[in-house]
């Protein structure tokens, strides 16, 4: 058990250490069409965000009526140590 110490600890050290990409999602809708939900939703995710799906669904709110809702996923870059002056 002992003999696999000396791998295991650069490894987690250099998995403690390393910076960490943050993850979001966002949802918006639309009583237009389901392009505009999609729109709305990528327009509020942050700068630099790269997305990593999305998905859209109709949701029938009464009397023959339809909203557009649609969520991104995406993934932020990880912060720089030391940033541009």
């Amino acid at each position: 058990m002992f003999r696999s110490l000396p791998l295991v600890l650069p490894l987690l050290a250099v998995a403690l250490t390393a910076p960490a990409a943050s993850a979001g999602s966002i949802t918006s809708s639309s009583v237009w069409d389901r392009d505009n939900a999609l729109q709305r939703a990528r327009e509020q995710m942050p700068a630099g965000a790269t997305e990593t799906r999305h998905r859209c669904e109709e949701v029938e709110v009464g009397m023959n009526n339809v909203r557009y809702r649609c969520t991104v996923w995406y993934d932020e870059p990880a912060a720089a140590d030391d940033p541009a002056p």
